[in-house]
C-alpha cells in the first residue's frame, strides 16, 4: 500500500495563475468570496482514458491568499477512488470527512463527515465501515439522467451542478461547476435565505485550470471560490466544517466526471 504520507505535496510558492482579485471579477451579484482555493487535480485525458491507466493521485487544495497547502485528499488504493480529506498542516493526518466509492449499478457514493474532535486515520475512515460516529451522507443524483448531485446534510441540504451556458459566460469559464444551499434559514438579522443560494462555484478556463491538464480534461482542477457568510454566526456549525464539507464533495464531484470521462471514450471506439 506504501506511505502516503510520504506524497505530501511540495510547498505551493506561487500563486496559481492569477491572484485573489481577479477572482473576485468573476463573482455573480450577491455572492461574496470568504475563501478561495486552488484544487489541483490533472484528471484524465483520453489516451488514459482508453489505456486504463490510472494513477495513485492525491488531490492537493491550497489557499490563494498565503499560496499554501491546506487540504489533501488522500486515496490508498490504486484499484479505489475511495479516499479521506485531511488538513496539510495537521501533523497526525486525521481525517475530516471520507468519501467511500461502491461497487455496482445504482450503488451511489457515501460521505462520511466526522466530529471535529474526531482521531480517525485515514485508513480507518476509508476501511472500517462500522466506525462509529460522525455523520453519514448519501449522495443522490437528482434524476437517473442528471448529472446534479445531492447532498443532505445536518450542514444544510445542498446540489451541485454544472453551469449553464450563460452562467460560463459571466465567468468566463470553459466548465463551470456550481454548489447551492436549497434549504432556507433564518438569520441572525431575521431574513430568512432563499433556496437555491450560491455557496461555491469552481471556474476551469485556460486561467486557473490545474496545469498540464486541458480543456476536455475529465475531473482536472480549478478555483474554487466559496461565500461562508451564513455559518458566521451559526451555533450548532462552524465555517471551518462547511469549508472542508465543500472541499470533499468538490472533489467527488471531480471524480464522478473523470469516471463519465472515461467510460464515455470506452464507448466511443467499442
Amino acid at each position: 500500500m506504501g506511505d502516503w504520507k510520504s506524497q505530501s505535496p511540495p510547498d505551493y510558492k506561487e500563486v496559481i495563475a492569477s491572484d485573489y482579485a481577479s477572482s473576485q471579477s468573476s463573482l455573480p451579484d450577491g455572492f461574496l468570496a470568504t475563501s478561495v482555493l486552488q484544487v489541483e487535480a490533472i484528471g484524465y485525458d483520453t489516451n488514459q482514458a482508453l489505456s486504463g491507466s490510472k494513477t495513485l493521485e492525491n488531490i492537493s487544495v491550497y489557499s490563494v491568499e498565503s499560496g499554501a497547502a491546506k487540504y489533501t485528499s488522500v486515496r490508498l488504493k490504486r484499484s479505489s477512488n475511495s479516499c479521506a480529506l485531511v488538513r496539510s498542516s495537521d501533523p497526525r493526518q486525521n481525517a475530516l470527512i471520507s468519501t467511500i466509492y461502491r461497487w455496482g449499478p445504482g450503488r451511489h457514493p457515501r460521505m462520511r463527515i466526522l466530529p471535529r474532535d474526531a482521531s480517525v486515520s485515514v485508513e480507518q475512515a476509508i476501511d472500517n465501515d462500522k466506525l462509529c460516529g460522525g455523520e453519514l451522507v448519501d449522495v443522490q443524483s437528482r434524476s437517473m439522467v442528471s448529472h446534479t448531485q445531492v447532498f443532505d446534510t445536518s450542514l444544510g441540504k445542498f446540489e451541485w451542478r454544472y453551469g449553464s451556458r450563460q452562467e460560463r459566460k459571466a465567468c468566463n469559464a470553459d466548465s463551470l461547476l456550481i454548489l447551492e444551499r436549497m434549504d432556507r434559514i433564518i438569520l441572525a438579522d431575521g431574513t430568512k435565505t432563499k433556496s437555491s443560494a450560491r455557496v461555491a462555484q469552481l471556474i476551469r478556463n485556460d486561467q486557473f485550470r490545474t496545469p498540464g491538464s486541458v480543456r476536455y480534461s475529465g475531473g482536472n482542477g480549478g478555483r474554487l471560490v466559496i461565500d461562508l457568510r451564513t455559518w458566521k454566526d451559526e451555533k450548532h456549525t462552524d465555517a471551518d466544517s462547511v469549508e472542508a464539507f465543500v472541499v470533499a464533495s468538490c472533489i467527488l464531484m471531480l471524480k464522478r466526471e473523470a469516471d463519465r470521462f472515461i467510460e464515455n471514450n470506452i464507448a466511443a471506439v467499442v
